[in-house]
């Protein structure tokens, strides 16, 4: 009987400090990643303006091609919306809620449980080409299970935008090289 006292005040004492802990994990995610294209920010905005291509650079949908996908409307206000079988992907809305081309678009997500986030594309023209930024946001709350999984975002989700940039950046600079000629 001791024992089990002795377990059961460590595993009490345990979920005490990891709550204690979890009160100053941030309460927001955000990741960021970039990228260089060598061509000019309006042949890059292309990819980014109309839902119609992402499904030429989206890791997700490269992963899973039977995915149900439909658009609604053009520019600012337009939806991708998809239902997925892959495990952790679901069903999902992205919405342009604001598009400055060639410069930036910025995108509202919406996820199954209600979870939802922002995503930002940045085009900045530099000597060295177009340099694209994809920003990533997400209030998780004070949920402390929530607060520990969002330290591993940058890790889990951070290749998948590495992926998407690399995507993007061959559909542009193969659409450049052709129309450049």
């Amino acid at each position: 009987m001791h024992v089990l006292k002795s377990l059961l005040l460590g595993a009490v004492t345990f979920i005490a400090i990891l709550g204690v802990i979890s009160i100053s994990l941030p309460r927001q995610i955000h990741l960021q990643r970039d990228i260089i294209i060598n061509a000019p920010a309006e042949v890059a905005y292309e990819q980014l303006g109309d839902l119609r291509n992402w499904t030429k650079w989206l890791p997700g949908h490269l992963l899973e091609v039977d995915r149900s996908i439909s658009y609604a409307g053009h520019a600012t206000g337009a939806r991708y919306t998809w239902t997925s079988q892959r495990r952790g992907i679901g069903q999902g809305v992205v919405t342009i809620v604001e598009a400055e081309p060639p410069s930036r678009v910025v995108t509202n997500l919406e996820f199954e449980k209600n979870d939802k986030a922002h995503s930002t594309f940045v085009l900045e023209e530099t000597e060295e080409g177009t340099k694209l930024t994809w920003h990533f946001e997400q209030y998780i709350g004070n949920d402390p299970i929530r607060k520990f999984s969002g330290l591993l975002i940058d890790s889990t989700v951070g290749e998948e935008f590495e992926d998407g940039l690399e995507n993007i950046k061959k559909e542009v600079e193969a659409k450049y090289a052709v129309t450049d000629n």
